[in-house]
């Protein structure tokens, strides 16, 4: 359990750069719409991940 945390939250700060990078610099739609989905998926899976993590260490299981 501990050593996906540093996992999650690398693909946590990855999904930010991606939707940062994909909203601030003008790039072709494709790339755009390509760093929006990619950073959206990460951002959720990792959030979920990390919740899923901290309920199980609340619960003390």
């Amino acid at each position: 359990m501990q050593n996906k945390i540093p996992i999650l939250m690398l693909l946590l700060v990855i999904g930010t750069v991606s939707l940062v990078l994909s909203l601030t610099l003008s790039l072709p739609n494709t790339v755009e719409w390509v760093l929006l989905i990619i950073g959206v998926l990460l951002n959720i899976t990792s959030a979920v991940g990390l919740m899923i993590i901290g309920v199980k260490r609340t619960r003390g299981s």
